[in-house]
């Protein structure tokens, strides 16, 4: 059987309409940035920088953030902060805007976060600005191997229960984004094994 790309495996979990309010504050919009080849498909990965007082600080994340007043899509917020963040432009024939995921709620803060996907056509470098403290294009495959899921505890969480998360390259990926990135990764298991 051909196994499917990541990304055509995941088309079926995509909608062309957002599944949560564009709320300005309230709601948020992150980029899925695909490249490559069938078998060689990779994903945008950044690390934020530490900054005080931002829950999600020095964490592994896709590019995106918070919807502007002007944010007339998730779309629109997730090519915008990608370009800030990141440097890469997502409109203008350099990259395919495929659809959208459910929306994901976050624990901290509870804000709405909408996962907007996209395919890079054209060959960019990134330029992380001051927020990112550095970005990496990860191999799906490499990601989707199970004995990347150990159990993590997070620091300065005492009592907590651990998370699960996906190690990669040196980076330690959990919470929202391995929640994410679990949906991205099952779903071509799911394609491959129907009867499942």
């Amino acid at each position: 059987m051909d196994v499917k790309s990541f990304l055509d495996s995941l088309s079926p979990r995509l909608s062309a309409v957002a599944s949560a309010e564009l709320v300005p504050g309230r709601s948020a919009s992150v980029a899925l940035v695909f490249r490559g080849a069938r078998d060689a498909e990779e994903i945008l990965l950044i690390t934020r920088a530490e900054r005080r007082g931002d829950p999600w600080s020095g964490q592994v994340a896709f590019p995106g953030g918070m919807v502007d007043v002007g944010d007339r899509s998730f779309e629109e917020t997730a090519k915008r902060e990608t370009a800030e963040e990141v440097g890469l432009q997502l409109s203008g024939g350099r990259a395919s805007f495929r659809g959208y995921l459910r929306e994901f709620r976050t624990h901290a803060r509870n804000i709405s976060v909408v996962p907007s996907v996209f395919r890079l056509i054209a060959s960019q470098e990134t330029r992380p600005n001051a927020e990112v403290a550095s970005c990496q294009w990860a191999s799906l495959s490499e990601l989707a191997e199970e004995a990347k899921r150990p159990a993590y505890m997070p620091p300065g969480r005492p009592g907590e229960a651990p998370f699960s998360c996906i190690r990669h390259g040196g980076l330690v990926i959990w919470g929202q984004t391995e929640r994410v990135l679990s949906v991205v990764l099952s779903a071509r298991g799911a394609a491959s094994n129907p009867e499942r």
